[in-house]
């Protein structure tokens, strides 16, 4: 099945659902030092606001819980073929900048996915890589990206 046109509306609480089941079939791909990591992150939380997308919760460092918070801002690149998750600013305890050292971090913790790379401050999903042998192929592009509070819309054509 090859998909052309798509008017796509998810929720933050559908993409939190997909999110949380995904992680729970990636884990056993990470490294163990990864996992550990993982087990320290409590009460993560994901929202859909005014052109940006916020994840907050706490990473318990002994017994001391640190909140964080990191805004992400996505557009659409390579004539709609990819989709850019820039990580625009962390803020964490002491710590408040941009995305690159985290993002880098995390890069080194996760799983080789083929069509997910990183660049600076930005993780890139390339859509034809990552449905490369699946069900579906996306024969359109991301046309536009509508990220309103609580929803989040594709236009694909």
């Amino acid at each position: 099945m090859t998909i052309h046109t798509l008017s796509l509306t998810i929720t933050d609480k559908e993409v939190v659902a997909a999110v949380q089941r995904t992680w729970e079939m990636q884990k056993a791909n990470m490294p163990a030092e990864a996992q550990s990591q993982i087990k320290n992150v409590k009460d993560v939380n994901l929202s859909f606001g005014e052109g940006e997308i916020t994840v907050s919760g706490k990473f318990v460092m002994g017994f001391l819980p640190v909140p964080f918070e990191g805004r992400c801002e996505l557009t659409p690149a390579d004539g709609g073929e990819t989709l850019v998750v820039r990580l625009t600013k962390v803020k964490a305890s002491f710590f408040s900048g941009g995305g690159e050292a985290i993002i880098s971090a995390l890069a080194n913790q996760i799983p080789q996915i083929p069509g997910l790379t990183v660049s600076g401050d930005s993780f890139l999903l390339h859509f034809p890589t990552l449905l490369e042998n699946k069900a579906f192929t996306l024969g359109g592009k991301i046309r536009s990206i509508d990220l309103r509070p609580g929803k989040l819309t594709f236009a694909i054509a």
